[in-house]
């Protein structure tokens, strides 16, 4: 016998559902709707911010050439060596925050409608509620942890299922690969927007300071980069699960489940 929910695999429950069926919530293959649009717009961002954190690497790996020879006495380089590499850091300062603005809306949206999916597929599956998926952005020190433990919860829920409907053990690393880049880049980012908050100011500056916080810079960029591109994998990874969890379903068993259902509501009872 096959599960009377999906029709493609065995019934493993007392319900006549398999054990993937029968964890997840009623009607759970006709309101599951992967976000694909969503996904890619997001993938879209974040390869723009990539794009950026690689701009900003060459720009800060430029500026520390200059300030060591500099530092090393060379006569061939001024204050003015660095207008171009400042010109466009400017441009950079201009472009991103409208870009992180877009990125982090487009991609809370993205996780509220995965987390929703997510909620169908394990209704039991998750240690906070949907709320936070926008709410704990906006929570210090929570934000810290808690979107991380949010998507580590949709992942785990969004696992394939065997052959009998029992739910894979995906690994997450690149989850925890993303959220270590993220927040390890905000750091990185506070440390050298203090060490060089003087920037301008070329003759009163410490360059060996100066030096050292470019060099932190370019590491957060570093880190955003990397965190970037990890989300990018965790956006197509996590809405990919959820696609192939909706296309596992059997359209006859899905349209069956369906017809019961309407038949259950519109049936009076005596």
């Amino acid at each position: 016998m096959v599960c009377l929910a999906c029709g493609t695999r065995p019934a493993g429950t007392d319900s006549g559902r398999c054990f993937g069926c029968a964890e997840a919530a009623p009607g759970w293959a006709a309101a599951l709707k992967p976000a694909n649009a969503l996904a890619t717009a997001v993938s879209v961002l974040l390869g723009l911010n990539a794009v950026m954190a690689g701009v900003l690497i060459t720009v800060d790996v430029w500026s520390n050439v200059l300030t060591g020879r500099i530092l090393d006495g060379a006569d061939d380089v001024g204050p003015g060596d660095f207008e171009p590499l400042k010109a466009v850091a400017r441009t950079l300062d201009a472009l991103l925050p409208s870009l992180l603005l877009a990125t982090a809306v487009v991609f809370i949206i993205w996780f509220h409608h995965t987390r929703k999916n997510a909620d169908l597929l394990a209704p039991n599956g998750h240690r906070m509620g949907r709320g936070w998926t926008i709410g704990a952005w906006f929570t210090p020190i929570a934000q810290l942890w808690i979107p991380w433990q949010l998507m580590s919860d949709c992942w785990r829920a969004s696992a394939p299922l065997d052959a009998e409907g029992r739910r894979s053990q995906p690994s997450q690393a690149t989850v925890v690969i993303w959220w270590s880049a993220l927040v390890a880049s905000g750091v990185a980012s506070r440390i050298a927007a203090v060490l060089t908050r003087h920037t301008d100011q070329m003759d009163s500056i410490d360059l060996e300071n100066l030096r050292t916080g470019i060099w932190v810079e370019a590491g957060g960029a570093g880190l955003r980069l990397v965190a970037a591109i990890a989300a990018m994998l965790v956006v197509h990874r996590l809405t990919a699960m959820q696609r192939a969890r909706r296309a596992d379903i059997n359209p006859l068993a899905a349209r069956a489940a369906q017809e019961a259902r309407t038949k259950a509501i519109t049936t009076p009872t005596s």
